[in-house]
């Protein structure tokens, strides 16, 4: 069977190049996805202890910290690592230690698979379960089972535009091989054209329905600090989309062969990065935060209304 355009590029690519020797700018891609894999794992290790020691149903339900939007937070930290994760398919010396997983002049076979790992399946999910964190703050929390559905089926139409791109043969679709380049000239990860195109149309599903949830949740905050919070969501996790967009895009369409490419992709990646890791910030660890102070805080209320109690008899 014959094997899809994408495919048939990432397999000429990899003769005619050698596996590209690290960088600069690959140690520094390496280092962010490690801090925002870090963090999603705090986030994750925060949530379960949370819930460990949490004691009073009451606090819960008025912190949004339920079974409903539990799933969510942990989906949100799982994603944002996900995506942490799949930027080593792009990292030229964890591509040469798997040389010996790979057959000989494949090595650009995981820049091709990381548009599908990281913007088909890792980016929807994160921005689709930062999006139902924003609306249940606004519209009430959604049933467990429903937001277990929601972010997988959010997830579904992007995976399968890169599914059908990969799988489908040349001699049933056929376009121009200058639309799936995976790597730059020097054996660098590329961006496919394709995989832009589909990464743009993310973007331009996401970026309005995230700012007008941040601007929704703006407008009923009760007080000064989650309205800075909503704030700084728009600033650090809506913003840096268009340039993780740019950035990506930009080697999809332009030759490098001068190592640049891995330069232009860690703008697009630390992009992204910031957005995850505020994402996972406000979203995930200060709503634990605001309810462990409040735990703190609740004895001393308690203590000091049975006290007036005394007082007035």
């Amino acid at each position: 069977m014959q094997a899809s355009i994408a495919v048939e590029e990432a397999l000429v690519s990899g003769k005619i190049t050698r596996p590209p020797v690290a960088g600069a700018a690959d140690f520094v891609a390496a280092a962010a996805a490690a801090a925002v894999a870090a963090l999603a794992v705090a986030g994750s290790f925060v949530l379960a202890s949370f819930d460990a020691r949490a004691r009073r149903g009451r606090l819960r339900r008025v912190l949004d910290l339920g079974p409903s939007l539990r799933g969510p937070r942990l989906l949100l930290a799982f994603f944002a690592g996900l995506l942490a994760a799949a930027e080593a398919l792009r990292l030229p010396f964890l591509r040469r230690g798997a040389g010996a997983l790979l057959p000989p002049r494949r090595h650009v076979m995981p820049c091709l698979a990381y548009p599908l790992v990281a913007h088909g399946i890792a980016e929807p999910g994160m921005l689709a379960s930062a999006l139902l964190l924003l609306r249940a703050s606004v519209a009430g929390a959604p049933a467990p089972a429903a937001s277990a559905v929601a972010v997988p089926l959010a997830c579904l139409p992007f995976l399968t535009a890169h599914v059908v791109v990969l799988a489908t043969p040349a001699d049933v679709a056929a376009y121009p091989g200058q639309l799936a380049h995976a790597a730059d000239g020097a054996g660098h990860c590329a961006y496919p054209a394709y995989a832009a195109t589909l990464l743009l149309a993310l973007v331009a599903v996401y970026m309005p329905l995230l700012a007008t949830a941040c601007w929704d949740v703006a407008a009923v905050a009760i007080n000064r600090r989650l309205r800075a919070r909503a704030y700084a969501l728009v600033t650090f996790a809506v913003v840096p989309l268009p340039v993780q967009v740019l950035a990506l895009g930009l080697t999809s369409v332009w030759d490098i062969h001068q190592y640049t490419s891995p330069i232009i992709g860690l703008v697009g990646f630390l992009a992204v990065a910031v957005a995850a890791e505020t994402m996972l910030v406000i979203l995930v660890m200060l709503p634990v935060h605001d309810a462990l102070v409040l735990d703190d805080q609740l004895p001393v209320a308690a203590a000091g209304e049975d006290a007036g109690d005394d007082l007035a008899r």
